[in-house]
């Protein structure tokens, strides 16, 4: 049986040293999403050292910011400090830029301030993007992902689970240690991060079934494979709340 392919979120908390990431690539993470900045005038002062290193390891380069804005300034404000710094390490143009939006305070209004700020990067030409929120945002109904004009991959932190509460997330961080150093940690269930470096392919047996993976659940097996969501649970006998185990063979066909 076997897993999706994991991303590390590093953040000025994580191990820049090159053997912890030499460590996590053979045991399938194979992109990292650095922190660069937070707020409007902090930055992570490892990113470098963590670039290098996961660069050095294999991995594929992503960067993120963690939000700090309450108000549409402060949401344009932080976008360009983002940039700015994003630009000095000359990423891929295939890098992507994510939002880290998880305020201890929210309303409603958090949506046009996420809008807010990812329009001054896509207007920059920053087209790649994606949204890092908690669970409980959206089980709160305070973000809408009908509501942003950037549609997401959707990257949702929801610790101590055996799959995710809120069905549609792309990647799932589902821990915030990794091999005892603090890592986020969490498997992409779309190869939205892990496209580039996939060593784990899609496994189908010879009979045309599909072997569960950890993470997996209906909506997502159908999502991957092109597979109307109704056929699927018909082939399967299923309803859509069924859960689905690591190594549970699912027909597809």
């Amino acid at each position: 049986m076997e897993e999706y392919n994991m991303v590390a979120f590093c953040t000025e908390q994580t191990s820049a040293e090159q053997e912890y990431f030499y460590s996590i690539n053979p045991m399938g993470v194979n992109a990292c999403v650095v922190n660069l900045t937070i707020g409007q005038n902090e930055q992570n002062l490892l990113a470098e050292k963590q670039i290098k290193a996961a660069k050095n390891a294999g991995m594929v380069i992503h960067v993120s910011h963690i939000a700090r804005f309450s108000t549409p300034e402060e949401a344009r404000n932080e976008a360009k400090f983002f940039l700015t710094h994003s630009r000095a390490f000359n990423l891929s143009e295939q890098a992507i830029h994510t939002l880290i939006f998880t305020p201890t305070v929210a309303d409603k209004t958090a949506v046009e301030l996420i809008n807010f700020f990812q329009e001054i990067l896509y207007l920059n030409g920053y087209r790649n993007q994606d949204l890092c929120v908690s669970a409980q945002l959206i089980a709160n109904n305070i973000i809408g992902v009908g509501g942003l004009h950037l549609r997401p991959n959707l990257t949702v932190i929801d610790y101590n689970r055996l799959y995710p509460s809120v069905a549609g997330a792309g990647s799932w961080i589902f821990d915030n240690e990794y091999l005892d150093e603090r890592q986020l940690i969490a498997y992409d269930f779309m190869d939205f991060y892990t496209k580039a470096n996939q060593l784990r392919g899609r496994q189908l047996s010879l009979d045309s079934e599909y072997v569960a993976r950890t993470g997996d659940n209906y909506w997502m097996i159908a999502q991957q494979l092109g597979i109307k969501l109704t056929r699927l649970l018909l082939l399967n006998n299923a309803k859509l709340d069924d859960k689905v185990v690591p190594g549970q063979r699912i027909k597809i066909a």
